[in-house]
């Protein structure tokens, strides 16, 4: 399993409509099925600070995310109008999982897919 950290740093004038776009993105990707989830920095020297988690789970996954994102003209324009309130560059983070945390094993479709092949 795979986790991808995408971190965005608001302009401080920019946080509230920042926040409201983020929000509107990952309720819609949730509503798609994907495994992600929005938090942001409460308190830190980085702060205002807003994370995005993503769980993949293969490479391939990873790789078939990015390749639909590259071709998606509304990811694009949603990236498009983030980078407009952005006070640095988007980072982006992909770990892999040694120890997955409690009720975050593979997706539901990945799991009938193992079972499947036994």
């Amino acid at each position: 399993m795979y986790q991808q950290r995408v971190t965005i740093h608001p302009s401080p004038d920019k946080i509230a409509a920042a926040r409201a776009l983020l929000l509107a993105r990952v309720k819609g990707a949730q509503a798609g099925g994907q495994r992600i989830a929005l938090g942001e920095l409460a308190v830190g020297r980085h702060a205002p600070e807003f994370q995005i988690i993503i769980l993949f789970d293969d490479i391939a996954a990873f790789e078939a995310q990015r390749k639909r994102n590259q071709a998606d003209p509304t990811f694009q324009k949603f990236a498009a109008k983030l980078a407009t309130m952005l006070r640095e560059p988007v980072g982006i983070d992909l770990f892999e999982v040694l120890v997955i945390m409690p009720g975050t094993g593979p997706s539901p479709a990945a799991a009938r897919g193992r079972r499947k092949a036994k």
